[in-house]
């Protein structure tokens, strides 16, 4: 009785787990299958963002503006500065050196062959006076010239009270024939005289100097050295005026015209003596292995305190203009192009093609692309160590950037108040900032970073400090930041709001 009753509860249950399985398949038979869908959360849009390029604001694709986040900024040490019009003044400064007078110059001879027998300026350097015996001569054919004087004179005597006229009027012509030759062979007036007073003849005849000067060069020496006139005995130069030439290289030259003012200085001579003189020729030659051309100044020097192969410093202004103006290190020069960096605010910079006139000092003029007002960047360029690196930089700079990009605040800018410290020290300092936006009004409500910059100075690396400051209320912020050594550093504070820049701003920071 016990057993058939088991059996029959046991077959019972079984029969209602059956049924319990069937209409629970057949339930799950008959219900549609669904999808999981993943809600966009603000992250995941942030994520694909981030994976495209990033563009300022209102900028078209085709203006290729580019983002440059502040922790970049800071380590390229970029900052922007307006173009402005101006007049541009360009300074050559070129080297050259003290030369004599071309013009002053005088070369001695002999005009006839003989023996020289005495030398009166008998060492280089030595100073003459015109006028003063330089060297004396035993020649053959001057001694036979000054036999046909006396004889000459001879014969005038002899034949004065003789009837025949002709026989006076030639006595006559031959000592005016021998004395004329005497003169053409250097012979002075004095010398002729002594020969006719004394009626001796000279063994040894001076030759006089006929300027004066310095003596550069000579080759006459003592005791029978024998000369011709082909011989060049001496080389004597006035030095008191002098010439100036200055070497100008290709790239100046356009600049340079004749009777253009120069200041020329004497850096050797103690306290640098300064003259003021004027192009007086440019040479129509270049020199094939300087690549410069020689420019020329004159100047009068009575007291002989220029002298030759001195060295000078030669300076030359030359205005080009009015024109708009950047600053030198805003330019980046490719060879084939000239490209500046154009701020557009917040970050945004752009590429843009210009056309430089010249440079003048730290200023270059731009004839094409830029106009006055607009903001270039500068101090970025030390990333190019050379032009062939200058493509790669465009690239770095065009590169996605995991900063947050697109926010709507992102247009706006902001100012910056730096209330602490005054004066910052080596170490950790208390910093304390008022941020305002761009009708004045405190920012409220940000996070704010501050970072301090200093670019590679030589050998010794870059540096860079970071903080993260707190709002204390109406657009205070503070907290603390490292300075690592005394210096100017470069300093960016970035304003962010719900993890969105909202505004840029760069000042500097000089610690004592």
């Amino acid at each position: 009785m016990k057993r058939g009753r088991i059996r029959t509860i046991s077959l019972v249950g079984l029969l209602a787990v059956a049924l319990g399985a069937f209409a629970y398949f057949g339930v799950m038979r008959r219900q549609p299958i669904t999808k999981t869908v993943m809600a966009q959360t603000p992250m995941t849009e942030m994520a694909k963002a981030d994976s495209s390029p990033i563009t300022a604001p209102g900028v078209s694709t085709q203006d290729s503006a580019i983002f440059v986040p502040p922790e970049k900024q800071q380590l390229i040490g970029m900052r922007s500065v307006p173009a402005e019009m101006g007049t541009l003044t360009k300074e050559i400064r070129i080297v050259g050196k003290v030369t004599y007078d071309e013009t002053h110059l005088t070369h001695i001879h002999s005009k006839v062959s003989g023996y020289i027998e005495e030398v009166f300026a008998d060492s280089v350097g030595k100073p003459v006076r015109a006028g003063d015996p330089l060297f004396t001569i035993y020649s053959p054919d001057l001694l036979a010239t000054q036999q046909d004087f006396l004889l000459a004179l001879k014969s005038r005597d002899l034949l004065r009270n003789s009837t025949l006229a002709s026989a006076a009027a030639g006595s006559e012509n031959l000592i005016a024939a021998a004395r004329e030759r005497l003169r053409l062979w250097d012979v002075s007036d004095q010398e002729i005289q002594s020969l006719e007073t004394d009626g001796k003849v000279k063994r040894a005849i001076a030759v006089y100097s006929p300027v004066t000067g310095i003596v550069m060069e000579r080759a006459a020496y003592h005791h029978g050295t024998f000369v011709d006139p082909t011989k060049d005995l001496f080389t004597i130069v006035d030095l008191s005026h002098v010439w100036i030439l200055g070497d100008v290289y290709e790239t100046d030259l356009p600049f340079i015209r004749i009777g253009q003012a120069a200041v020329v200085e004497l850096p050797y001579s103690g306290g640098g003596r300064k003259m003021n003189g004027r192009v007086e020729f440019i040479y129509p030659f270049l020199d094939p292995k300087t690549r410069t051309v020689q420019v020329r100044m004159e100047f009068a020097n009575p007291d002989l305190s220029l002298k030759p192969e001195m060295f000078t410093n030669i300076t030359m202004s030359a205005a080009l203009g009015r024109q708009v103006l950047i600053p030198q290190d805003a330019l980046m020069d490719t060879g084939a192009e000239q490209y500046v960096f154009v701020d557009k605010g917040n970050g945004y910079v752009q590429p843009r093609k210009v056309k430089a006139s010249a440079d003048a000092g730290d200023k270059v003029g731009i004839q094409e692309g830029l106009k006055p007002g607009e903001r270039v960047v500068t101090g970025a360029n030390f990333i190019v160590d050379s032009e062939s690196r200058l493509k790669g930089a465009f690239a770095g700079m065009g590169a996605p950037s995991q900063a947050p990009a697109g926010a709507p605040g992102a247009s706006q800018s902001i100012s910056v108040e730096v209330l602490e410290p005054k004066t910052p020290k080596t170490g950790m300092n208390p910093i304390r900032l008022l941020v305002k936006d761009a009708s004045g009004k405190p920012i409220t409500g940000a996070q704010v970073d501050v970072g301090l910059f200093m670019p590679q100075m030589g050998t010794m690396a870059p540096m860079n400090s970071k903080g993260t400051l707190t709002e204390v209320g109406n657009g205070i912020y503070t907290g603390q930041i490292e300075v690592l050594m005394a210096w100017t550093w470069q300093t960016t504070v970035t304003v962010r709001r719900n993890g969105n820049v909202i505004g840029v701003a760069q000042t500097n920071i000089t610690a004592r």
